[in-house]
């Protein structure tokens, strides 16, 4: 695969990616990753390689954006 083949940005739910390649896919930093691991992000380990899957990052990403939207309280008095 050529990285004209590989659509930046772009998760497959249904693909496993790599640790390197998912990074690179989504062109974020270590430490971003870090962040989302802590915050939830499910990897899994093969014989020592994190890998990924694609589903559990949009789900990641909308149960943070559900997470973080701001409900309005109502006031009563």
């Amino acid at each position: 695969m050529t990285t004209t083949d590989v659509a930046q940005g772009v998760i497959n739910p249904h693909e496993l990616y790599t640790l390197r390649a998912f990074k690179r896919r989504l062109g974020i930093s270590d430490s971003t990753l870090r962040a989302a691991r802590r915050a939830g992000l499910k990897v899994s380990y093969l014989h020592k390689q994190g890998f990924i899957l694609g589903s559990d990052w949009i789900e990641y990403v909308l149960s943070s954006s559900r997470s973080s939207s701001v409900e309005p309280t109502s006031v009563t008095e």
